[in-house]
């Protein structure tokens, strides 16, 4: 009977070889950054802080707003900066919240404009959920070795440690005004990183997560939304939701190295090389592959060559040797 791994990667894989028939996009070779900030947004910090924890608190409830987190920024900069909780949310709320439009109904509560459809329960892109997974799995040092073993050289310890250090806080589900007038209607961002930047300076990095028809009509949605959240001082990241699902950990490493936070993020990815969805394919067995789990992707050598496999097909390798 297959394994977890092998049944979950045929399964993706056979869906978005389905949607791209449905949609006639290439999906399956698209890049995993379908849209950056072509320039940094650093915004400065406050000279003058006034220490207020009433921002501070409520800026680690689930879901974190605009005008919240400028507010805490300018009196609670001291304890955001100290990475007491980098990522608010754990996994299992995450999943409750954007399988009951949890996001829209904070953002109603806080006086935008909300149609009562987004209230209801709805589908939601799972890329979503494996997106924060594995963010979540990083940021919480459940998978420091998804960059693996060859990695641990002194030069990288450090350079880890330090884009680690300069991430503050994540925030899932991120609500933004996107207009000024009386009446304002929520832009959501799927994740914004918070990140310290040289000195007395932040970055506010936004993760679009993009379903295949958000893809097809990208440039309109960019021209429309993303001038505006460039005003409001974010950088906005554009992700294909189809990669999150295959592989969130290569789209976390794309990410990192799009923002610059850790420009050599790729390099120390195993299975980084695979330009193409098509290209997860196992070395031993020859079945898909997705990293849903931090080391589902393995290293194995077989003769003289070394290949890409499941985990559990590199352990009964291993089992059968002995």
């Amino acid at each position: 009977m297959p394994i977890l791994e092998i049944q979950r990667a045929e399964k993706i894989h056979d869906y978005i070889q389905k949607l791209e028939k449905l949609t006639n996009l290439p999906l399956r070779s698209s890049p995993v950054i379908l849209s950056s900030p072509r320039q940094q947004i650093s915004l400065e910090l406050p000279r003058e802080v006034k220490q207020s924890y009433e921002y501070v608190e409520q800026l680690y409830e689930d879901i974190s707003e605009h005008e919240l987190l400028f507010k805490a920024i300018k009196t609670g900069w001291e304890y955001i900066n100290s990475g007491y909780k980098i990522v608010p949310t754990s996994k299992e709320d995450y999943f409750q919240q954007i399988n009951k439009s949890y996001v829209f109904q904070v953002a109603k509560e806080r006086g935008y404009s909300v149609s009562d459809d987004y209230l209801k329960e709805h589908k939601f892109c799972y890329g979503q959920y494996e997106m924060y997974y594995a963010v979540h799995e990083i940021m919480q040092r459940n998978a420091f070795d998804f960059l693996l073993s060859k990695s641990y050289s002194q030069n990288f310890i450090h350079t880890y440690t330090n884009w680690y250090k300069c991430v503050k806080l994540i925030s899932s589900q991120f609500i933004i005004p996107l207009t000024s007038t009386v009446q304002k209607n929520p832009h959501i961002l799927d994740q914004l990183w918070v990140v310290s930047h040289n000195i007395n300076q932040l970055r506010l990095l936004g993760i679009e997560i993009m379903g295949e028809g958000e893809f097809l009509s990208r440039n309109q949605r960019k021209t429309n939304n993303t001038v505006l959240l460039n005003q409001l001082g974010y950088e906005i990241y554009q992700v294909a939701s189809w990669w999150c699902r295959v592989d969130p950990y290569r789209v976390i490493c794309e990410f990192l190295k799009a923002s610059g936070i850790f420009p050599d993020a790729t390099k120390y990815l195993i299975g980084a090389e695979l330009n193409t969805i098509d290209e997860y394919v196992c070395g031993i067995c020859h079945a898909p592959m997705v990293r849903w789990g931090w080391d589902w992707i393995q290293r194995y050598q077989i003769g003289n060559k070394t290949v890409l496999a499941h985990k559990d097909c590199v352990a009964r390798k291993h089992h059968a040797g002995h």
